[in-house]
């Protein structure tokens, strides 16, 4: 009967379907027994009932909650089939109304939506790709992996951009690996949720936000200062370096400190904090490798590697140092209480080389002596060097010393240059004298046949020496022999040279005339040199005329007077018609000579040209007027200007229309007029100079 009605209600179709079906989804949690039904309202509020129905594919039955008005539901497990597949709808009626939400089909055992992700699960990210450790859900059976999605967005942004996610497999049996794509190395805001792969399993709700900060791409930028050794065999190493961005979170510091040389030297390890910019670190003599990472909560940034080279000079010296082939045995002295210590045997040039560890304890002021068999290459140049530990101490330098292993000599290297009486000894330094501190100079012995061994030192950086106060003539031998350090040296006289004979020597005032004369020569020379130089400059340069010392702007009295106006550049003194000619004629009025009454002479009326007779030449070419003129015009400078025996300075005043006549512009207005001009007497002169006004 029960199947009967469900293929009833199954038939029956929706009335008034003018309301939106609701939705419906069941489902567990992973802690409860319960499973909830809920479904969106429908109908009037207040009016609407709704009825949950579940029918189940084995056994065939159904099963019909009256809810009431409410929207959820919740079911027992042990009043349900939860191992079979069921088909649930709700029905909402309301008056006449009827209304029915599409079928949903699950499997109620599968049909679990499991809790969030917690907010504190640990993640990285790089080059844009999210890691995630997941925790499982409690609920979660088998080995099938679950599904999981993400969204994220960045600062600022109000958009989610949702992407699944790949779950790996666990190793621990605990948490997931999940890698998301995020596409970028700056912040994000990220929540995740996950879901078993049954298709009635659900979606948990999002987890909190999980703020990744920006990814680290760069090493910090480190700068340090080293120290020198001391004399308790430690330095001190300052390191700085610049604090993060705020988009990079919280930063952590970890520095690294090792010696390379000496394995049994434990790793120094230092964490900092985000607000730490500077570190010192304690080192010894040896050479180390700093490395510095700065690490976020999206992961380790790549780091930064600093190297530092061993200390090369210090007064930390061993009591003894010997070799023999490949061996070396080194004597030194423990400064303090130690518990172990390494010695180590670096080539100065060449890859470096481990040194021998030792794990013992020994007394402050205790004698040791080192052998290491094998170590040494022969000739070469080493850095011996010997490192301690105390305890809850850090690493010293106990002694330090640069060894040259093998036998030099400078057989083939010495070159003897002697005169009558000197000699010099040149020689190419060995390669001990290269390995710093292994050689402290050269002792030189010489001697003549016959007498005792003069002897004498040089520094380690010679690589000459004069001989001097030889006598001529005579054979000695000489010998050059390398002083290493710490040892007294001895010489052995090996070369032999023979000087030669004392020659005729200049007389002594030639040479002090040879310095006169260049003393004297040169400022000589140089006196020559500056005449010589001026000499030429004045002849091929000459000076230009300076107008200041010149005549050619001076003027006259006469013609800087202002009695009477300039005339122009080119305007004529006379003033005529190209027709007539000028005929200056005796004043019927003379002047007795000798008077003293000044007169004006009045102008006689104009008579009428003579008209032009044929053959007769009215013009002469311009120098020959120039010249029949010439004579006239000398006596005319000569004239007094109002008369010839006027012995009073002429009457001439300001606007009475006559003037004196300057010899300068007389020769300038005849030198311009092209007509003839004949003067007669003084009064035509008079005449004259009327007419030009």
């Amino acid at each position: 009967p029960m199947l009967r009605w469900l293929l009833l209600a199954l038939a029956v179709p929706a009335r008034g379907g003018a309301a939106k079906p609701p939705g419906l989804s069941c489902f567990k949690r992973c802690s409860s027994w319960q499973f909830l039904c809920s479904w969106l309202p429908c109908g009037p509020t207040g009016n609407t009932t709704y009825t949950l129905v579940l029918c189940y594919v084995t056994p065939r039955l159904c099963q019909r909650y009256e809810v009431g008005t409410a929207t959820t539901h919740a079911l027992q497990r042990h009043h349900v089939y939860v191992l079979t597949n069921a088909t649930a709808w709700v029905e909402a009626r309301w008056g006449q109304h009827l209304e029915r939400s599409p079928n949903l089909t699950l499997y109620l055992d599968e049909a679990v939506k499991p809790d969030p992700p917690p907010d504190t699960m640990p993640f990285s990210k790089a080059g844009g790709r999210l890691w995630l450790g997941v925790p499982r859900p409690p609920c979660h059976r088998g080995e099938q992996l679950l599904l999981r999605e993400a969204r994220f967005r960045r600062a600022g942004d109000n958009h989610w951009v949702q992407v699944a996610c790949e779950t790996g497999k666990s190793t621990d049996g605990e948490d997931d690996p999940v890698t998301c794509e995020l596409g970028g190395a700056t912040a994000f805001e990220v929540q995740v949720r996950h879901k078993s792969q049954h298709w009635s399993s659900h979606w948990s709700e999002w987890s909190k936000s999980i703020f990744v900060p920006e990814e680290i791409l760069e090493s910090p930028v480190l700068s340090f200062t080293l120290g020198k050794l001391g004399k308790n065999g430690q330095r001190l190493l300052q390191l700085g370096w610049q604090r993060a961005r705020e988009e990079q979170g919280d930063v952590t510091y970890t520095l690294r400190a090792r010696m390379p040389a000496c394995a049994c030297a434990e790793e120094d390890k230092t964490v900092l904090g985000p607000e730490v910019t500077a570190h010192n670190l304690t080192l010894c003599g040896a050479a180390y490798e700093i490395l510095l990472t700065a690490a976020n909560a999206a992961g380790t940034g790549p780091a930064r590697r600093l190297q530092v080279p061993a200390e090369q000079h210090t007064e930390l010296r061993f009591q003894d140092v010997s070799s023999a082939g490949g061996t070396v045995t080194a004597r030194w002295e423990a400064p303090s209480h130690g518990i172990m210590y390494c010695f180590e045997a670096q080539p100065v040039s060449g890859a470096p080389q481990h040194g021998v560890c030792i794990q013992e304890d020994f007394p402050a002021h205790s004698t040791h002596a080192q052998r290491g068999t094998g170590l040494l290459e022969v000739p070469a140049c080493y850095r011996l060097a010997v490192h301690g530990q105390g305890v809850e101490q850090d690493w010293a330098t106990f002694a330090l010393q640069h060894h040259f292993a093998g036998n030099t000599s400078l057989a083939a290297s010495v070159h003897i240059n002697a005169s009558a009486e000197a000699a010099v000894l040149h020689w190419q330094p060995s390669p001990r004298a290269a390995c710093p501190g292994a050689l402290a100079g050269y002792r030189l012995c010489h001697a003549a046949e016959g007498d005792n061994m003069t002897h004498g030192e040089v520094d380690a950086s010679a690589s000459h020496y004069v001989l001097q106060n030889l006598r001529p003539s005579t054979a000695y031998r000489v010998g050059v022999q390398e002083v290493t350090a710490g040892a007294r040296g001895s010489c052995s006289a090996w070369w032999h040279f023979h000087t030669t004979a004392l020659g005729p020597r200049p007389a002594m005032w030639r040479s002090k005339l040879k310095y006169l004369g260049i003393s004297l020569g040169l400022p000589a020379a140089a006196v020559i040199y500056q005449l010589s130089k001026r000499r030429v400059q004045v002849c091929l340069f000459p000076a230009l005329p300076k107008p200041a010392g010149s005549r050619a702007v001076q003027f006259s009295a006469g013609e800087m007077s202002q009695e009477k106006p300039w005339r122009g550049l080119v305007e004529p003194s006379e003033r005529f018609s190209p027709a007539e000619l000028l005929v200056t004629e005796l004043s019927p009025e003379k002047e007795v000579a000798g008077s003293t009454q000044s007169h004006r002479p009045q102008p006689e009326p104009r008579e009428p040209s003579e008209p032009e007779q044929p053959g007769r030449e009215m013009e002469l070419p311009f120098e020959y007027r120039r010249q029949e003129l010439g004579p006239v015009l000398a006596g005319l400078g000569e004239a007094p200007a109002c008369g010839a025996g006027s012995s009073g300075p002429p009457a001439t005043e300001e606007g009475s229309g006559s003037w004196g006549l300057p010899p300068a512009l007389v020769h300038f207005a005849l030198l311009i007029s092209d007509k003839p001009v004949i003067i007669r007497d003084q009064e035509g002169l008079e005449l004259l100079q009327e007419k030009s006004v």
